[in-house]
């Protein structure tokens, strides 16, 4: 079996700051102490400090001398950005449309073979990469990287990628996207996402990959999409219906 290669310290702050933004945690009565905690995780009192020293970096607890260690009380839990994921496409548009977005990257380049296989290129073929962040009230909730193809990249500039969602920018060059093919997984953040983010590098995120085709069915754009699941998370409206002799959990496309 393969063990979890996350360090005890940082899943121990997780499971901490859970407790705390989850209200496990009586604002007025002092955390367990460092030896309680060590027990009751089964790790070190060194790792346990290692946990508490990044809930004190994020302002969830504060250390009061001779008194304990208390969770902070306006650490409450920030309210992700919800949406239905039968509607995903239109949601991430209008959160383009009302987000700020930065540039990180802008270049074009040979597209290694994954690219390229996605947006079905010759292999001489070039590509317009884009790295960007977007916030939202004030924080960084997505970071995206783009490639389309060469010839609609040079239609284009830097500044219409900061200023305008892709969807725009295809609008107004009249490419019309037709259809979509969509996986949606997990990821642990790199060094890039995590800067970018303002995360630990190695937390947890939500990865969206999507081709989007033209009304030729042609690709047009590739996307990966990683999201931080504290500032955001899809949902879905399900009914229980009786399918071919079994009761069957249904996504109700309704709603």
């Amino acid at each position: 079996m393969i063990s979890n290669p996350t360090p005890r310290y940082y899943r121990i702050y997780r499971l901490l700051k859970q407790g705390i933004e989850n209200y496990e945690f009586r604002n007025n009565l002092p955390l367990p102490g460092e030896n309680a905690l060590a027990e009751r995780y089964g790790v070190s009192r060194l790792t346990i400090r290692r946990s508490l020293e990044l809930l004190q970096r994020e302002g969830l607890i504060e250390r009061r001398q001779g008194s304990g260690t208390f969770p902070v009380g306006n650490s409450v839990k920030v309210q992700p950005l919800s949406a239905d994921i039968n509607k995903l496409l239109a949601h991430l548009d209008r959160m383009g449309a009302s987000s700020q977005a930065r540039l990180l990257e802008f270049a074009y380049e040979t597209p290694n073979p994954d690219v390229q296989n996605r947006l079905e290129l010759a292999a001489n073929a070039k590509v317009q990469k884009a790295i960007r962040v977007r916030d939202y009230d004030g924080a960084p909730f997505s970071y995206l990287l783009t490639y389309v193809p060469e010839h609609i990249g040079r239609r284009f500039s830097e500044d219409d990628l900061v200023r305008q969602p892709m969807q725009t920018i295809f609008k107004k060059l009249k490419i019309k996207p037709a259809s979509a093919e969509q996986s949606i997984t997990a990821q642990l953040a790199d060094v890039h996402h995590a800067e970018a983010l303002d995360l630990e590098t190695g937390s947890p995120l939500l990865c969206i990959r999507r081709v989007i085709r033209d009304t030729s069915n042609t690709p047009v754009e590739y996307l990966i999409a990683a999201y931080n699941p504290n500032r955001f998370e899809y949902r879905m409206t399900m009914s229980n219906k009786h399918l071919k002799g079994h009761d069957s959990w249904v996504m109700d496309e309704s709603r």
